[in-house]
């Protein structure tokens, strides 16, 4: 609410006869204050004061404000608007003492009414919170109403369901992380067959993928002035690598990929140096398309490819379920599975479950 500063000069409870140390007795009711915007915690109150303690600014005695007291109930609160004066500022100590300029006005019946309920024992204290004592003459509760033991039954077994999901889900999590592994980089479609790579560092000076067995696929003018040709092993499928005519390519770097008609579809990438081992250990290879689909795959027979130290080791992946061509040049997501404990099959079938949310679709 607005904390709006009084600016009318009112008098203090003393010269009514109100103030005092002995005017009205202190109640330490759990409550706290909100002044500007700044919250403060009710220490004791009064029909007349309250005493708060907090981060309190020293330059605050002396200054008329609205504050805002607010009773904490077990699902509800009470606050009163009351303008007040900050006396007895301490804040070294962070204690201040609200003097209320209006001790009538229309805050004080529900004031006295929380007052004397807990100066009764109505009301009773649950750490920073208020609750109503039960009565002791209260009446037994009466039965269950028809139907609510069926409600009732319902509702725990849908508290249990929704147990043994949560523990699935935990489950799938800790699964995913302790025996799977997914790699940095994913693994692209293509033919089974041999890659032509440049043979020098140079510009590309030529480039003709629709050329035949013995003809000239791509010439390189290298960096020492010589023209290098490369001559198209046979009449067969030819796969770009994104290289184009007028590209620098290094030694060694793929131009085309060459495979014969009837070649089966596999997937190739490269593994990053520390996650050879994993590469190595894996007892599966998990393959996801942005499909969705889903297929398993195997290390090709000669395993993993060579690289300079430090540099993504080439792999080549066989699917155990065969590829239609229009896969080719998609990107997989490759996921690695680490080898499972004998007794860990059970968990690993229903981390399965949870993990699979959607069935796995045809390649």
């Amino acid at each position: 609410m607005d904390q709006a500063i009084t600016t009318q000069t009112r008098q203090s409870p003393a010269a009514h006869g109100w103030g005092g140390p002995a005017d009205h007795p202190m109640l330490d009711i759990p409550f706290h204050v909100e002044i500007d915007g700044r919250q403060y915690k009710g220490r004791e109150i009064s029909l007349v004061r309250a005493t708060v303690s907090g981060l309190i600014d020293p330059h605050m005695q002396g200054l008329e404000r609205i504050a805002w007291v607010v009773f904490r109930f077990q699902g509800y609160t009470v606050g009163l608007s009351i303008e007040v004066r900050l006396d007895e500022v301490d804040a070294a100590k962070g204690l201040a003492t609200l003097v209320f300029l209006e001790p009538m006005g229309e805050h004080l019946p529900q004031l006295r009414h929380l007052m004397n309920a807990y100066i009764a024992g109505d009301l009773v204290t649950l750490g920073n919170v208020l609750a109503v004592r039960q009565s002791a003459a209260a009446k037994p509760k009466a039965g269950p109403a028809p139907g609510r033991a069926a409600r009732r039954f319902g509702g725990t077994l849908m508290l249990l369901a929704l147990t043994v999901l949560l523990l699935g889900l935990v489950g799938a999590k800790v699964f995913q992380r302790v025996f799977t592994h997914r790699l940095a980089t994913p693994a692209v479609v293509g033919f089974e067959g041999r890659t032509l790579a440049a043979t020098a560092t140079g510009q590309i000076d030529y480039l003709d993928p629709q050329a035949k067995a013995g003809e000239v696929a791509f010439a390189i003018r290298s960096n020492t002035g010589q023209a290098l040709s490369v001559v198209m092993p046979c009449d067969c499928r030819v796969e770009m690598l994104g290289v184009e005519a007028g590209s620098t390519v290094f030694a060694g770097d793929p131009v085309l990929r060459v495979s014969d008609s009837d070649a089966p579809v596999i997937l190739s990438g490269n593994v990053l140096p520390e996650e050879m081992l994993d590469f190595a250990r894996a007892s599966a290879v998990d393959l996801r398309f942005a499909d969705g689909a889903r297929v398993t795959a195997t290390l090709a027979p000669e395993g993993l490819g060579s690289a300079a130290p430090g540099e993504a080791v080439p792999f080549r992946l066989v699917p155990d379920q065969p590829l239609t061509e229009d896969r080719a040049g998609q990107l997989a997501e490759v996921t690695l599975r680490r080898p499972l404990p004998a007794a860990a099959d059970a968990i690993a079938g229903i981390a399965t479950f949870f993990t699979l949310n959607e069935k796995a679709e045809s390649p």
